[in-house]
Formats: structure tokens, C-alpha cells, sequence
């Protein structure tokens, strides 16, 4: 295949801000939203010093948040937020890039921590594809669980193999922000960190 591989982590490197929080305080509003962030600080706090890991902490903010919410009214929500949000915190410079990659028939591919309920409807949106978390339900009730794996570190990595082969590509091209990309980034013939600052 002579085509480039393009890998996009989201929050931080296309976006500006956390979408996990931004759609907590679009589906649940502002006072809800501070509410919580107060009563969960002890969560933060361990996770900051590394005591629990990324997808304990995740789960333990989702919980306080959706659990027993309705999956259906909840996947509505965050294509509302989608819809209504997400484009304004987009940076230019990384939707530029992506268009530039699709121009070139490029395949792109969105890899995310994020829930794949609010990612996948604006990666859809522009025609690519995403690999994300995604939150668990039973009898159409949100658990507070992620299904199977939380997509970060590590695991990014994982489920990228399980979709794709490297070899496959004549380029492997990674884009990301934080340490939970560098397992994304060691896949990488070139490696963008923290590349967009717009």
C-alpha cells in the first residue's frame, strides 16, 4: 500500500479542550457540572499522584455523572454536543492537517480516550474513521463502566493493531499531546507532539 497512515489523538491535539468534561457540562449543566467537580476532587487528586490509574479514575467521574441514565437519551445528548460544540474547539491547524491528509487519500484515523459517542459523530462528519472508549449499558441503563478497554496509553496502541498493520502503509504519521500518546507515537515514522498550538 503506498498511502501514509495518520494517526490523531483528539483532546489536546485537535481540540483545545477535554471533551470528557466539556460533554459532562453539556449533558448535565454548569452547576451540576462545578458540583461534581467539588465532591470528586479526592479523585483527581489521586489520579494526579498516580495512585489510580486513568480508567479508574474515568469510570469513578462517569458514575457520579450518568450511571443509570438512559444510553439512548445520552448517545442524543453527545451528538448534540457534537453537533453544537465540538466544532468550535476544534483547532484550525489540526482540521487543516487532517483535510491535508484526506487530500493525499490518506487513511486517518481518530484514536481517542474520549467516548466514542461524541467522537464518532464528527469524525463522521468529516468521513474518518476513530478508535475510542466506549461506555457500557445494560437494558439501555449506562453502568458507569467502559466497555472492554479504556482507549489510553498503552491500549491505544493495542487497538490500533487490532485494526490496522503498519507495514501495510509506505508512512506511519502519529499526532498527540500527552503521555497518554506515546504508545500511539512509537508507532510513528513521524512523530507530531504537541504540535498544534492554535
Amino acid at each position: 500500500m503506498t498511502r501514509t497512515l495518520a494517526l490523531f489523538d483528539f483532546d489536546g491535539t485537535i481540540t483545545r479542550k477535554d471533551s470528557f468534561l466539556e460533554v459532562i457540562k453539556h449533558c448535565k449543566g454548569s452547576l451540576h457540572f462545578y458540583f461534581g467537580l467539588l465532591v470528586m476532587s479526592p479523585v483527581l487528586v489521586l489520579y494526579k499522584f498516580r495512585i489510580i490509574p486513568n480508567w479508574r479514575a474515568k469510570e469513578l467521574f462517569f458514575s457520579f455523572y450518568f450511571k443509570e441514565d438512559s444510553y439512548m437519551e445520552f448517545q442524543q445528548q453527545c451528538r448534540s454536543y457534537a453537533i453544537e460544540k465540538i466544532p468550535s474547539q476544534i483547532r484550525p491547524s489540526a482540521l487543516q492537517a487532517i483535510r491535508d491528509h484526506q487530500a493525499k487519500q490518506d487513511h486517518v484515523i481518530v484514536v481517542t480516550a474520549s467516548g466514542e459517542e461524541w467522537v464518532k459523530p464528527w469524525t463522521d462528519s468529516l468521513g474518518i474513521e476513530v478508535i475510542a472508549t466506549r461506555w457500557a449499558s445494560q437494558n439501555n441503563k449506562l453502568t458507569g463502566k467502559i466497555e472492554g478497554r479504556n482507549c489510553y496509553g498503552e491500549d491505544k496502541k493495542v487497538r490500533i493493531l487490532e485494526k490496522v498493520n503498519p507495514a501495510d502503509y509506505s508512512a506511519v504519521m502519529a499526532y498527540g499531546d500527552t503521555r497518554g500518546d506515546l504508545a500511539m507515537l512509537s508507532l510513528a515514522d513521524q512523530k507530531f507532539y504537541k504540535y498544534f498550538n492554535d
